[in-house]
């Protein structure tokens, strides 16, 4: 699915050269298998040797796969090919390259610029909370939660929307942001720590391993809160998080998207 993010012409390829390694990883285990992709990502791999070589070395268990694909890359291809085959890849990965472009994240992605605040608000109690935002991205959350928390832990595992986050503190002078690097998969903070524990887009892709790690780190009594921001997709209820006990909380965005955020009280 194309979001119309960014204009892939306008993005030069060395743009991976600012991707952490899960994003690497991610792009090599997840978007292999689609002929035509692996086609242009072998020549954009093939002709931007730079690109190549960051991968494998920040990912090295993926060099098998960039090696191969390497190997089947046609040769002495024209400039102007290897530039429509990197249009090609920049467009199929775009939610991975805005990544690069913190700036055009917040500035182009309806999900952050839509999005109403009072929709968090409305899930829980902020004030005065200890909280954990997991995949923070440009803060969406954490910048919000900040206005009531009495601190807020943004957990991000890409650089780039890590700084950006640092830059925002810095320039606006927030003290109760604190900016650390981490994934769902493996939070990086004791048992018991957060009052409340949030995230949006971020659980899915392994519930049981994803929700177990938040659960780990909310204190009895706490709250874990899925919470998306404004799109125009049509989506369903997420049957998956209702059978683990979540409430889900309904409405439609201003540009028509069917939008669902989700609270569960943790008991232990």
């Amino acid at each position: 699915m194309n979001y119309n993010w960014i204009n892939p012409e306008e993005i030069s390829f060395n743009c991976f050269l600012l991707m952490d390694r899960w994003l690497i990883r991610m792009i090599l285990n997840n978007y292999l298998g689609e002929q035509d992709f692996d086609d242009k990502l072998s020549i954009t791999l093939a002709y931007n040797p730079a690109v190549a070589w960051y991968f494998a070395h920040k990912s090295p268990e993926s060099k098998a796969s960039i090696d191969k694909l390497i190997a089947m890359a046609p040769k002495n291809l024209s400039p102007n090919d290897v530039r429509k085959a990197e249009i090609f890849v920049i467009s199929k990965l775009e939610t991975s390259v805005v990544y690069a472009y913190p700036n055009i994240m917040d500035k182009n992605c309806d999900y952050i610029y839509n999005w109403n605040k009072n929709s968090l608000f409305e899930l829980a109690d902020f004030t005065d909370k200890l909280v954990l935002d997991v995949g923070s991205g440009t803060g969406r959350l954490a910048f919000a939660a900040a206005e009531k928390a009495k601190r807020v832990y943004a957990s991000e595992p890409t650089d780039m929307l890590r700084e950006y986050m640092r830059d925002k503190i810095k320039r606006e002078n927030i003290k109760n942001i604190i900016v650390v690097d981490g994934t769902i998969e493996q939070i990086p903070y004791e048992d018991n720590t957060f009052d409340i524990v949030m995230s949006g887009h971020v659980v899915g892709d392994d519930y049981e391993h994803e929700i177990a790690e938040l659960t780990r780190v909310v204190k009895n009594g706490g709250y874990i809160i899925d919470c998306i921001g404004e799109d125009n997709r049509k989506r369903k209820v997420d049957e998956e998080l209702l059978k683990r006990g979540f409430e889900s909380f309904y409405h439609v965005s201003k540009s028509g998207g069917d939008i669902y955020r989700y609270r569960k009280k943790i008991i232990k």
